[in-house]
């Protein structure tokens, strides 16, 4: 069945059209969530909070808009304010000693690559010098490959506003990277020229 068949049939309260929507989207909900509040189980949390915010708002959405977009823009509020909620119960500096931890030891061969649970590590410990907009904008952009036009209208910001967000995720980034990793990070810099 198709998306738009299974949102009006949804919106009008079949529960089983709702939960194929759920499983079409559940894995790149979940995704979202995690690199913006950085663990697993808060992703779960927030992912949960995603679907039932759209059961109860799916009458708010309207044919012909994105509902990508629409979807998004659940995740990312709800992932940012879970993440400022959690900020607030457990301040804490990220470039302490303690957190560093987490990151996984540098390998003998400078040349060598991160294994993706690696690169989720560091991600998770670099990405939390980011404030949770340039983080949802980074997410949303470099990751999730979501263009700029519709990053804007997720964030309900101007254009120019997520390229700068971008850039200055990555300038913060690369300056950690160079800090904590520079064997990655001189390997960075060869495969850029």
């Amino acid at each position: 069945m198709e998306e738009r068949e299974l949102i009006r049939r949804a919106q009008g309260g079949d529960l089983p059209a709702f939960e194929q929507l759920v499983r079409g989207w559940r894995d790149q909900v979940f995704r979202i969530a995690r690199q913006i509040v950085g663990d697993e189980e808060g992703a779960k949390d927030v992912a949960q909070m995603v679907f039932i915010r759209l059961w109860q708002g799916l009458g708010r959405y309207r044919e012909g808009g994105s509902f990508a977009a629409y979807l998004h823009r659940i995740t990312v509020n709800l992932a940012i304010d879970f993440h400022r909620q959690q900020a607030r119960r457990h301040p804490t500096d990220s470039w302490d000693p303690v957190a560093l931890d987490q990151i996984p030891s540098r390998p003998q061969d400078p040349n060598a690559s991160l294994a993706p649970g690696e690169v989720q590590r560091v991600f998770r410990v670099l990405s939390a010098r980011l404030t949770p907009r340039q983080r949802a904008v980074f997410v949303l952009r470099e990751i999730e490959e979501v263009s700029t036009e519709d990053v804007a209208e997720i964030l309900g910001m101007r254009q120019s506003t997520v390229r700068n967000h971008v850039l200055e995720a990555r300038r913060i980034l690369r300056e950690g990277l160079a800090r904590l990793f520079p064997e990655y990070a001189r390997g960075q810099e060869g495969r850029e020229k």
